[in-house]
């Protein structure tokens, strides 16, 4: 299983591009929910490629983590920035 801390070293860089991608669209505010949506992020990737697709809206209208600073516009151009380099 691989946590938060452990993502750059699935790809072998200092950041995951997912975690890149929250960083450039300056999705966190308060960072509560951060890792937990990153990690949710990189599983609907994975999940979505498996079935040899991109992400959709319905996908992203999936997630459920609850971000308390509402920066839920940005989490979602974050997930299809971070897609685009995974």
């Amino acid at each position: 299983m691989t946590t938060i801390e452990g993502l750059p070293g699935t790809v072998g860089r200092d950041l995951h591009p997912m975690q890149q991608a929250w960083l450039d669209r300056d999705v966190a505010q308060c960072g509560y929910c951060q890792p937990g949506q990153i990690m949710a992020a990189v599983a609907l990737v994975g999940k979505v490629r498996r079935e040899g697709r991109s992400i959709t809206e319905a996908d992203l209208d999936g997630i459920r983590n609850i971000c308390r600073c509402g920066t839920y516009t940005r989490i979602r151009e974050a997930i299809t920035q971070g897609e685009r380099h995974m």
